[in-house]
């Protein structure tokens, strides 16, 4: 692992306002059930999990929960630019618990986490396509580009365990 949990390029700065309709895309990216929270605290509850018996398996957990924090800060701020109130919550509920998945066996967990990124890419490519506002759709995709290092580090991270 080469330490760096984040791309060097930097986050748009977003401008501008948006649609009713974008702020509710951007509560679920931010706090929905598959948003930044549950990733933030998914990834923290996982390093608890592993710290004393696999250092870089919890160091890196670590590095990918404060990336997914800064992703969180990042979608309130935009909320809060949009007219928005970045609420603990998606658009459709408050944010919970019961939104992680509590598997304690590492294998398993990080095929979970590659899949639950692969969905969150997913996500904000199609949420980028959808907003009208060119500078939050770009931030979105910076966002999304993050992810994919994070997939990339998780199957590093699972053959190492394989092995």
């Amino acid at each position: 692992m080469n330490g760096k949990y984040a791309l060097d390029t930097p986050y748009p700065e977003v401008r501008g306002t948006c649609a009713h309709g974008d702020l509710r895309m951007l509560m679920d990216l931010y706090c929905g059930r598959a948003g930044e929270l549950t990733a933030t605290t998914q990834y923290l509850y996982q390093r608890y999990l592993t710290d004393g018996i696999d250092e870089t398996l919890a160091n890196c957990l670590t590095g990918i929960a404060k990336t997914e924090m800064r992703h969180h800060a990042l979608l309130g701020e935009a909320i809060v630019k949009m007219g928005g109130d970045p609420i603990m919550g998606g658009s459709t509920c408050f944010w919970s618990g019961s939104n992680l998945n509590y598997n304690q066996n590492p294998i398993c967990f990080l095929q979970n986490n590659i899949a639950a990124e692969g969905q969150a890419i997913c996500n904000y490519r199609r949420a980028a396509a959808c907003i009208n506002n060119v500078s939050l759709s770009e931030l979105l995709l910076r966002i999304a580009q993050d992810e994919e290092l994070h997939i990339e580090i998780f199957n590093e991270l699972l053959e190492s365990l394989n092995c």
